[in-house]
């Protein structure tokens, strides 16, 4: 019973089979109503014949064989037994002498009794001594007595259980039909849900893989949807931690191993007394990178799981990019890069984490620097819009490749640029400028310019929503 099949199967068979029971005891009732006042009509009827007859006969209109006959020829044809009773309730005259099945005196005192007063009575007796053989009678006051028809109630009850036999034969076999095609509905609706049951089951056990292959429009194709949906994030979610595991143990495995050998190297001797200040510099060089490194992914965990903190206020970015230039001026002296900056519009006021922001526009201008060749220009256009401010930073670089732009800020991407560079990038500088500028409400994009280099734009709104 822990299959989902046998509880629908056998739930289906169940309210079908009480449905049908409910219904054939509500038609039996009815056919048992209707068969009653039917011959109810009937007898009233027929007693109705046989008091005109009396009356005839008392008024010397027939003889009395002739009201005799009368009388037991509707006896034959219609199974009707009568009585003709004076006012003391004495037999005057019965179409069958001596009926072991004809009412008790009880009986005939009690129906001359509710026959008075002119009115047609009516109804069904019971024997104690014999309960199984009821009686329909009906009465009716005749000129000096009452005349009073009756027949056994199990006479006429043999056409009900012939229809009672038949509902009930109709009852179990629509039942018997109803399993195969029930069973059919049931694994219809329970064998996707089965599927998808076995399918949790190996996302359970780690297999992200697993796909449920169910096309449906309805409730169930949705769900299926869903579960496929979920196993795919999972297995997305999956391959990012493998990736984010390799990225990291290598990006920390490089640094921790010079920085090892430096130190075994100083501690063993084998670096003169003399060089161990360079190495030493080294050494704080890479625990730089390390710092900067967890820095990274710290920032980059908070940002996407919400728990990260913001410094809200009224600030001016101007100043943050103008800040941000004056910072990495040296950075671009070395090269011989001018950076040609520029700001267009009045000054207005942003609603923003004036910190983040300013680390966006120095990750952003620090990539140009880095990917830019020597005596280049880097061009910083701002400007203010009407809702918001716009900033646009264009390099003369190499570029991105083509095919390589829709993942630059994807998180762990560093671009085939990256192991040109003295320290190579974990991926994450340009994955973290989009949160920043996301949570701010705003956009960051790059494209390839046509002269050369890259174009990357902000766009920061004056209240993010």
């Amino acid at each position: 019973m822990r299959n989902v099949l046998s509880k629908m199967l056998i739930l289906n068979l169940g309210i079908t089979f009480f449905t049908m029971l409910f219904l054939s005891l509500v038609l039996l009732l009815l056919f048992s109503h209707y068969f009653y006042q039917k011959n109810e009509a009937f007898l009233e009827e027929t007693v109705q014949e046989a008091k005109s007859l009396i009356i005839k006969y008392q008024r010397k209109e027939i003889k009395e064989n002739s009201f005799k006959r009368g009388m037991e020829l509707i006896d034959r044809i219609e199974g009707i037994h009568f009585y003709v009773l004076d006012a003391s309730g004495k037999i005057l005259f019965e179409t069958i002498a001596e009926n072991k099945y004809a009412p008790t005196e009880d009986v005939l005192n009690d129906i001359m009794q509710n026959t008075k007063g002119g009115k047609m009575f009516t109804a069904v007796f019971s024997d104690p001594k014999k309960p199984s053989l009821d009686i329909l009678v009906s009465s009716v006051n005749v000129p000096g007595g009452t005349v009073l028809g009756y027949y056994l109630v199990a006479d006429i009850m043999e056409p009900f259980r012939e229809s009672f036999r038949l509902i009930w034969m109709t009852v179990v076999g629509a039942f018997v039909i109803t399993i195969i095609p029930t069973y059919f509905v049931s694994r219809h609706f329970t064998r996707p849900l089965m599927e998808m049951s076995r399918a949790a089951y190996k996302i359970e056990q780690g297999d992200f893989g697993v796909r449920v292959n169910l096309v449906r429009h309805d409730e169930i194709g949705r769900l299926a949807q869903a579960l496929n949906s979920m196993a795919s994030q999972l297995e997305n979610i999956e391959k990012e931690r493998h990736d984010f595991l390799a990225t990291v143990s290598h990006e920390l495995r490089t640094p921790l191993t010079s920085i090892r050998g430096f130190v075994q190297g100083i501690l063993d001797g084998a670096i003169p007394l003399a060089n161990q200040a360079v190495y030493l510099a080294r050494v704080y060089k890479e625990t730089s990178r390390l710092s900067h490194i967890v820095d990274d992914l710290l920032t980059f965990a908070r940002l996407r799981s919400e728990r990260f903190n913001f410094n809200w206020e009224e600030a001016d970015p101007v100043e943050a990019l103008t800040a941000s230039v004056e910072i990495l001026s040296p950075l671009a002296a070395e090269k011989r890069i001018a950076l040609n900056f520029s700001v267009k519009g009045e000054n207005q006021i942003i609603y923003a984490d004036i910190g983040r922001i300013m680390q966006v526009f120095i990750n952003v201008i620090e990539n140009a620097i880095k990917f830019s060749p020597e005596d280049k220009e880097i061009i910083i256009d701002a400007k203010w819009q009407p809702s918001g401010f716009l900033v646009r930073i264009m390099d003369e670089g190499h570029g991105i490749p083509p095919e390589e732009l829709p993942y630059i800020f994807d998180r762990f991407y560093a671009g085939s640029f990256s192991s040109e560079r003295e320290y190579p990038s974990i991926g994450l500088g340009l994955a973290i400028c989009r949160l920043l500028v996301k949570k701010h409400g705003g956009e960051i994009t790059v494209s390839n310019r046509p002269e050369g280099g890259c174009e990357f734009v902000i766009f920061l709104p004056k209240r993010r929503t």
